[in-house]
């Protein structure tokens, strides 16, 4: 399809990222009721950090995320679209998170939650920005180290 072309389907860029924007929003909120949903939230958690770091290393996901960022430092409605999503996306993290600590006998408070799921986020987040930087990186062995630091964020003492 051609860049032109696209814009049959949309109104406009705002439209587009909106439109991708809320596909991602969509297949995390799915996967982050499924781990709710799980018998051993923290394992299914765990489970689906190999799924996140393959997809945040995949070069033209990776690009087209940051792509999306930089437009919404630039674009009012852009960021709105992205600071609206992401607002969701941490709900819902959260959510997971603090079910998750519950299960494993941990009271935390809305602070260290928050904390949690930013530190989470800062992770996948940043694993893009290590793709674009370095595409010779080592998956298997950030993905073996990654595993490791996410399981240490999530089993931390209250």
């Amino acid at each position: 399809m051609s860049a032109g072309h696209i814009y049959h389907y949309f109104e406009n860029k705002e439209a587009i990222i909106a439109a991708i924007v809320a596909r991602d929003l969509e297949h995390l909120l799915t996967l982050t009721a499924e781990m709710r949903s799980a018998c051993n939230v923290k394992e299914a958690m765990l489970e689906c950090v190999t799924t996140g770091v393959e997809d945040n290393l995949e070069p033209h996901h990776a690009g087209l995320n940051l792509e999306i960022v930089a437009e919404a430092s630039r674009n009012p409605r852009v960021a709105k679209i992205v600071h609206d999503a992401d607002i969701a996306c941490r709900e819902s993290l959260r959510l997971t998170v603090r079910h998750m600590r519950r299960a494993s006998g941990h009271e935390d408070d809305d602070a260290t939650i928050a904390g949690m799921v930013e530190v989470l986020a800062a992770m996948f987040e940043g694993l893009m920005c290590r793709t674009i930087r370095n595409p010779e990186i080592d998956k298997a062995t950030v993905m073996r180290l990654f595993q490791r630091a996410v399981r240490d964020l999530l089993e931390q003492p209250s």
